[in-house]
């Protein structure tokens, strides 16, 4: 971590301190300590966002801000010039966590955090319409998968983008690669029971708190992505990132570390029933196809990338199934 000036915060902010920061070409982040204790998470588009990077509307405000769940709130962004404001009680992310040595009380505190998480994207997709859900976000679907749409059809992008386009494509084969794109399309279609979707939640928007205040609650940043979509591909988009880093553990001879199935099995539990294991599962693989094109476009081609090439089609073939049952 480093420490230094708060360049870029509103009047009355800038002697926060600068503890962490880290970017892409899609986006850039930095984390302030203020004098108080709390922390500025600050969200910026990196240089090769194709689209800017906007809070919700006034509607949409008003909408995710009333659900609520113990231990656990919603963050949402105020807008300073060229990035996005949350405010948390800690500067660390569950992602972060997830590659710390944690002391049994702060596993303690992410686990906590991860059911949290379940019982507020329950608590955001049982909630009563005020009107739809497409209507409220402006969006016809969530954005993961849209973005991932184009480059499907386009192969191009920056840096290692066509490359990746190229090895998936043929490791996918035509009925696989036409499996995926139609999953993309579904979800940019809406139905009757479509709810408010968090649109892309991960460890990385799961803010836990620090050890002091011991009262503080987690939080969940919220905003970005909001969409129209089936209730299950949230939990699904989440469960993904669990199953890739299994995967990845597995595929480098390693056993998974327990934390990648204790958490997705704490956020379950507070999320309860799925509704729809099918689309819970094309979510997950739709999160790791997503995920492997964005570190090859915004961050640069790895070797890392020919696993999951080589892991892919099984998620594929099985809709996603080792999302939901914790396997790899």
């Amino acid at each position: 971590m480093t420490a230094g000036p708060s360049a870029g915060l509103p009047a009355g902010l800038t002697g926060a301190r600068l503890v962490d920061s880290f970017a892409t070409g899609y986006q850039r982040t930095a984390v302030h300590r203020t004098a108080d204790g709390s922390y500025l998470w600050v969200r910026g588009a990196g240089a090769d966002r194709p689209v800017p990077l906007t809070g919700p509307g006034a509607r949409a405000r008003r909408r995710v801000a009333a659900p609520h769940a113990e231990g656990i709130r919603v963050a949402l962004p105020d807008e300073i010039p060229g990035a996005l404001l949350y405010t948390a009680h800690g500067a660390e992310s569950a992602a972060k966590l997830l590659w710390t040595e944690l002391p049994p009380a702060r596993r303690d505190r992410l686990t906590a955090a991860l059911h949290a998480t379940g019982r507020l994207l329950r608590t955001l997709h049982d909630a009563s319409p005020d009107a739809p859900p497409a209507e409220i976000t402006g969006r016809t679907g969530p954005p993961g998968p849209a973005r991932l749409a184009a480059w499907m059809d386009t192969g191009t992008g920056p840096r290692a983008a066509a490359r990746l386009h190229g090895v998936l494509r043929a490791r996918f084969g035509p009925r696989r690669w036409a499996a995926v794109r139609s999953w993309c399309a579904e979800l940019a279609e809406r139905a009757p029971g479509d709810v408010l979707l968090h649109g892309a939640p991960s460890t990385g928007s799961v803010i836990v708190a620090d050890e002091r205040p011991e009262s503080a609650d987690a939080v969940l940043l919220a905003g970005e992505d909001l969409a129209p979509g089936p209730a299950a591909f949230d939990a699904g988009w989440l469960l993904g990132e669990f199953l890739e880093l299994r995967m990845t553990d597995t595929r480098k001879g390693a056993r998974p570390r327990p934390l990648l199935t204790d958490l997705p099995a704490a956020f379950l539990d507070g999320y309860g029933d799925v509704g729809d294991p099918v689309a819970a599962g094309r979510a997950a693989v739709l999160r790791i196809v997503t995920h492997a094109h964005d570190f090859a476009a915004y961050v640069d081609w790895h070797p890392e990338l020919g696993l999951y090439a080589d892991a892919l089609p099984a998620y594929v073939d099985g809709e996603g199934t080792a999302a939901l049952n914790g396997t790899s």
